[in-house]
């Protein structure tokens, strides 16, 4: 039957316009021909739709259209095996065209690559969307394109380059560095090299049904640790009954997946290499490019050194995301998770015991929590009762219980991270990639991540909790209560004018829809939202913000073990038994609850006057004494805590009861105020100033060298009073082995405002947060925005010593508290002190 001839005039065009634009193959061609005429000829034989109407019994179509559901149901899987094995005998001419394209453009990019990078940042946005559109015709205009197809529910093959190259959009290629950073990770390294992160979105694909479903076949196409044009995408037979292992471990590709990830590097080298032919569209010579030329790489200014010759600098959450996605994939690293981990568990540590030691810290904790549970109680209980007593006393014990669950959870998540090394180390060679992992490693790394997932459904309730009372959104939630009206929970409302940002963040209470998006693309989402619209960023609140940060860091370490190669294999052992396992560790968080509950703690959670700290004002001797009352509660509290509850229970203190999670330390406490007896021509040191820092410095002996990092000038001689406007790229350290560091007049003036020769100093300063940035850049540390409100700071002079620091919010000034808490922290870490930072000549 000629299928071609019962198409429409119209039909018949844009199939042949499709075949010689490229779009589609010969074989695609013949599939959708076929699948036009049938559809066509049902149409005209007025034959009901299987599954919405019985037929009659002497209806002839009704009986035409069950027998051909009947028949299509037992021929569709052969008919889809037919269809993915003949586009197999074509995988040999795209691994052709991927190798060609991709020579092509290595030498492009290794030879003029100075030009390359200078032709294309000179050119305006405009520009530049002129050449991706030009080069891509069709392509998506806005980030993350994939996420708003899941979002929304959309389906089918026209969203097929959404899902399997969300990264090829306008909005991010536009970017002053993005195209260029694109074209060097992808020539840099043979194809092979991405196929197992080509292929991670091929699930999503399928479930909105961008790309069909991959059959299984007693063989399966080989790209990983293929670098060759002969071996890449080669097909291998395999005992069926074996496919399933050798396709988990990421070695191996069914024939379907297999062939989506060829096509889907087609279409990606062909465009690069269509911006390389544009950007270079008047030199003749490009065209005899073969893709076969020997290139001198020490002879020639690449375009990889072309883009690391800029001036350093970090870049925000959204900008470091949109660059992942150009550059090569990160490899697996435990140390670096260990650190991240680490600095999480620090960070809340330094929070339990500033709780201890800082009455105004603890007042301002205590203020934001009885405000949290007014809003709670009053949507639970009604406005009308008097819910100040009740919002008072559950302030006092999640006061103490919100820092205890945020060191269990990351003390659990350092101590298995520390394991999983010392296990991975016990194996003295590197796995393979077509092996799958020692069964007691893979064990650990499998437990380990259902740690994770436990840990993730413990914070996501409580950033829900927060997002519910908060001002801005409590509007959009409603009661709702079980039969017997004893559970009271709430639900979103549905609503049309719903903040886009309320939308995003309510994704993470539903489990499917992190599933199918991906937590670290809706943090993604969420940043870039934050980051454009500012009337969106003010409506979250700082203590949300910092809920949002914690899952950052959870969903990133998840993100690194999903990726991991060979892949994780989840069927090792008992789901249940481990989950169970992990929930005993995690009680521990439960019974402290239970002990707290019913102790009378709301007297210490009453309005600002309780806690009169004024640390920032002048010392005199009436505000000494209010400091040191405010000291003498704050004992008082945690006294109590131990006395009336953990130790009649427990037989422990608090902090005996958290054992080896926390490192007891001595607490600062305010001396009574003494006269100071000065003569008339001799200065001295305010002697009761408040000292927020440790004399004991940290173990060890590293401290940072003595020479910052220099800004080199390239116009004229520098100035002697002019501070270089972003923070020096480079700079070369002796072993570091001096007590002092001698830092430029604007990095000195940041710097001393956290580490003043006396408070008063600090009193009436305030901190821009891009000057702290610069300060900390110029000390040496590597600087990273995460998600939320959180900055990671590492020291490339002691890597294993990061620190985490929130960004002020909604403001972008560090206050006295703020200062003053941050400074303590990197006092403690550092050994930092008034005496560390001196001016440089």
């Amino acid at each position: 039957m000629d299928f071609l001839q019962m198409l429409e005039g119209g039909d018949r065009e844009r199939l042949f316009k499709r075949l010689r634009s490229g779009e589609i193959n010969e074989a695609q061609f013949e599939d959708e021909v076929c699948d036009l005429a049938l559809t066509g000829l049902t149409k005209r034989m007025q034959l009901h739709v299987p599954g919405l109407s019985s037929p009659e019994p002497d209806d002839f179509a009704g009986h035409l259209t069950n027998m051909l559901k009947f028949i299509t149901t037992l021929s569709s899987e052969d008919s889809q095996s037919k269809k993915i094995l003949r586009r197999a005998e074509n995988a040999q001419t795209l691994v052709d065209d991927i190798y060609t394209n991709w020579g092509k453009l290595r030498v492009v990019t290794q030879t003029y690559g100075r030009v390359l990078a200078k032709r294309w940042t000179k050119r305006t946005v405009s520009k530049r969307e002129k050449i991706l559109l030009e080069a891509w015709p069709g392509m998506n205009p806005k980030h993350r394109p994939d996420f708003e197809v899941v979002r929304h529910g959309l389906k089918g093959g026209n969203y097929r380059d959404a899902i399997m190259l969300p990264y090829i959009n306008l909005e991010d290629l536009s970017f002053k560095k993005s195209l260029l950073e694109l074209m060097v990770s992808r020539s840099e390294v043979h194809p092979e090299y991405f196929a197992f992160s080509d292929r991670l979105p091929f699930k999503t694909a399928v479930t909105v049904k961008a790309v069909e479903p991959a059959a299984q076949y007693d063989q399966v196409m080989l790209l990983t640790d293929q670098n060759s044009r002969d071996t890449y995408g080669s097909l291998k037979n395999i005992d069926t009954a074996d496919v399933e292992d050798v396709v988990w471990t990421g070695f191996a590709f069914q024939l379907g997946e297999g062939l989506i990830v060829l096509e889907t590097q087609q279409q990606l080298y062909r465009f690069l290499w269509r911006c390389a032919e544009l950007l270079w569209h008047d030199i003749v010579s490009l065209h005899t490019v073969t893709g076969t030329d020997n290139i001198d790489g020490e002879a020639q200014f690449g375009l990889a050194q072309a883009i690391k010759s800029g001036p350093a600098e970090w870049h925000s959450v959204s900008e470091m995301n949109i660059s992942a996605s150009y550059r090569l994939p990160q490899p697996f690293s435990l140390d670096c998770l260990l650190r991240l981990a680490g600095a999480e568990r620090d960070a809340a540590e330094d929070t339990f015991w500033a709780l201890h030691e800082d009455p105004g810290f603890f007042q301002e904790q205590v203020i934001s929590l009885v405000q949290q549970h007014l809003v709670s109680c009053a949507e639970a209980f009604g406005k009308e009762n008097n819910l100040e007593p009740t919002a008072r006393k559950q302030a006092g014990i999640h006061v103490v219980l919100d820092v205890c669950h945020d060191i269990i959870i990351w003390e659990a998540i350092d101590a298995d991270l520390k394991k999983l090394k010392i296990l991975r180390e016990s194996f003295s060679t590197n796995f393979h990639l077509s092996e799958r992992l020692p069964l007691e490693y893979e064990k650990g790394m499998e437990s380990f991540m259902f740690l994770v997932f436990l840990a993730w459904r413990y914070a996501v309730p409580k950033m829900m909790h927060l997002l519910m009372i908060s001002h801005n959104f409590v509007e959009y939630f409603e009661k709702v209560t079980d039969p017997q009206g004893r559970h009271v929970d709430f639900r979103i409302r549905t609503s049309s004018n719903m903040p886009p940002i309320l939308d995003l963040l309510s994704s993470f209470y539903d489990t499917k829809k992190v599933n199918m998006m991906g937590a670290l693309n809706i943090l993604d989402k969420l940043g870039r939202l934050m980051e454009t619209d500012p009337v969106q960023r003010n409506l979250i609140s700082a203590e949300l913000i910092k809920e949002i940060s914690k899952l950052a860091a959870l969903a990133q370490i998840h993100d690194a073990f999903v990726r991991h190669q060979p892949t994780i294999q989840i069927t090792s052992q008992d789901p249940e038994l481990v989950l169970h396992h992990h929930y005993g560790r995690f009680k521990v968080i439960n019974n402290l609850e239970g002990y707290l509950t019913g102790t009378s703690l709301g007297s210490y959670t009453k309005p600002a006057s309780s806690f009169m700290y004024p640390v920032g004002k002048k010392p005199t001797p009436e505000h000494t004494e209010q400091m040191r009352q405010a000291e003498f509660k704050l004992n008082d509290f945690w006294d109590k805590v131990d006395k009336r509850k953990l130790l009649p229970k427990t037989g422990k203190t608090l902090v005996e009861w958290l054992g080896n999670r926390v490192t007891v330390r001595t607490l600062h406490r305010t001396e009574p105020w003494k006269p100071i007896i000065q003569s008339p021509t001799e200065l001295t040191p305010i002697q009761n100033a408040f000292q927020p820092f440790p004399d004991s410095t940290p173990d060890g002996n590293d401290k940072l060298p003595m020479e910052p990092r220099k800004k080199q000038k390239t116009r004229g001689e520098p100035s002697s009073t002019t501070e270089p406007a972003t923070p020096p790229a480079s700079a070369q350290h002796a072993t570091p082995t001096v007590s002092t560091i001698a830092l430029p007049k604007k990095l000195h003036k940041t710097m001393t405002a956290f580490f003043p020769t006396s408070e008063q100093d600090r009193i009436s300063r305030k901190v821009v947060w891009k000057d702290f940035l610069h300060a900390m850049y110029g000390l040496s540390f590597q600087i990273q925005k995460r998600h939320g409100s959180e900055w990671y700071f590492e020291p490339s002079w002691k890597r294993n010593a990061p620190i985490t620091i929130h960004e002020p919010h909604p403001s972008h000034e560090m206050t006295f508290d703020k200062i003053r808490f941050e400074a303590r922290r990197m006092a403690r870490k550092y050994g930092w002190s008034s005496e560390t930072f001196v001016l440089a000549d």
